[in-house]
């Protein structure tokens, strides 16, 4: 179509609607104006739409919009199970190669026999734990490679029984490891055996958490039933007819007394311990003043070292930060001079000191003039319940939590603690902080 015609059409239409819109106008025909006056103004809109210069071969000939460029796969999109899985074996180049990949990556060993029981695959895994090499162990049977009774009766277990079995067992050496071991068959057709696959799964530090706890709620059974068993003993006492002796009814009282406070003490660091090992206990990191902390301690504890007449010299410098919780770190300090307190001699001397190490962080450090502790104890002194003299430890009203709950603080605030003890000639317990960064 040309222009000329498509002027002509426009001129036209736009005559008729107004040709059209007089005559009702006229006419009184309220209606019929409307309607051709709607579709004069539908007119003009098609009109501004689609202009003159709007004919076909205009059309054909305009520029199309530029497409967008494809987006290439991310190295993450890759590595997405199931929608990129053919990129995945052009990039390992076949199934062997992810097969291969997947075993060497696993954290379990992986030990895969045929129907003679000869080792045919295993896994970097497999030779850390069994310690030999995949090398040495092909084409060998399982019992010159893995020595261990129990894992003949799970291999017959596996293949006769059923599929799978599984067992723990225990390899002697050194860290004495446990591993979670399971044995499955292998079948194909007609359930014809074509090997079995063993995977070593390492449960030590699970087994050995277990124990912990294990260890922990007898050792708190045992510390509870001591005062409770005193308390109940002196009451029983009271009740039958001491309490009318006046000597020794006092004496009773205070025994109880005593026992209670040392009941008390127990329940309170274990709820502590608890909380700090759940991460509910600590706040935020912060600067924070070591000597305001050092000096609240000390106020805290004042009772205690004036009626053994320690003296407590506190000498770190105003203004000395670390960047750490300050709770956290007034418990810390509190435990340390308490236990310094505890074991020091009379008329002794007490130092709590702060110096800035090379590296930049900040030592905190509590130094007593006690009976020390002997170096095969030193390892053991941040376990819990752990005392190196139990009757003299129970004397002086010591829960044997103390320094465990230093150590969980310290780990929890990112710090170090370390100790330099000599018998006969005191403690030295040192705090290592992270130092404050400048702004």
């Amino acid at each position: 179509m040309k222009r000329p015609r498509q002027l002509l059409l426009w001129a036209g239409l736009v005559g008729f609607f107004i040709f059209a819109t007089v005559i009702c106008f006229k006419a009184g025909e309220t209606k019929l104006l409307v309607a051709f006056a709607a579709g004069f103004f539908a007119a003009i809109i098609l009109y501004l739409i689609y202009p003159l210069s709007s004919d076909p071969k205009d059309l054909s000939s305009a520029p199309l919009p530029t497409p967008l460029p494809a987006v290439e796969p991310s190295e993450r999109d890759i590595f997405i199970p199931g929608r990129n899985f053919d990129e995945m074996l052009q990039r390992l180049g076949s199934n062997e190669s992810m097969l291969n990949v997947i075993l060497n990556s696993m954290g379990e060993g992986v030990l895969l026999l045929n129907q003679a029981n000869r080792v045919v695959l295993m896994n970097p895994s497999a030779e850390k734990i069994l310690g030999t090499s995949e090398k040495e162990a092909i084409g060998k049977n399982y019992l010159e490679v893995v020595r261990h009774p129990v894992l003949s009766d799970l291999l017959t277990q596996a293949r006769t029984e059923g599929d799978s079995a599984s067992a723990e067992i225990e390899f002697s050496s050194k860290d004495e490891r446990t591993f979670a071991v399971s044995a499955a068959a292998i079948r194909v057709e007609q359930g014809h055996l074509l090997g079995q696959i063993m995977v070593f799964s390492d449960i030590s530090s699970l087994k050995k958490l277990m124990r912990m706890r294990t260890d922990f709620a007898a050792n708190v059974s045992h510390e509870l039933k001591t005062p409770l068993t005193a308390i109940l003993g002196y009451v029983e006492t009271l009740l039958e007819g001491a309490i009318d002796d006046k000597k020794n009814r006092v004496q009773f009282l205070e025994k109880i007394s005593a026992q209670a406070e040392r009941l008390h003490a127990l329940i309170a660091d274990v709820l502590q311990l608890s909380a700090i090992e759940s991460g509910a206990y600590l706040e935020a990191v912060e600067p924070v003043d070591l000597s305001e902390v050092a000096q609240q301690a000390v106020e805290l504890l004042k009772a205690k070292w004036e009626a053994r007449r320690i003296q407590v010299l506190q000498e770190i410098p105003a203004g000395r930060k670390a960047l750490t919780q300050k709770e956290g770190i007034f418990h810390v300090v509190e435990n340390l001079l308490d236990n310094a307190i505890k074991y020091s001699p009379a008329k002794s001397k007490v130092f709590i000191r702060s110096i800035l190490l090379p590296d930049g962080r900040v030592e905190l450090s509590v130094e007593d003039e006690g009976p020390g502790i002997p170096a095969e104890a030193q390892g053991r002194v941040f376990e819990r319940f752990f005392r190196v003299d139990a009757a003299r430890n129970r004397e002086a009203g010591g829960t044997g939590l103390g320094l465990s709950i230093v150590k969980h603080l310290v780990d929890r605030m990112d710090g170090e603690i370390h100790l330099t003890s000599e018998v006969g000639k005191g403690s030295l317990f040192r705090i290592v902080l992270p130092a404050v960064k400048e702004s």
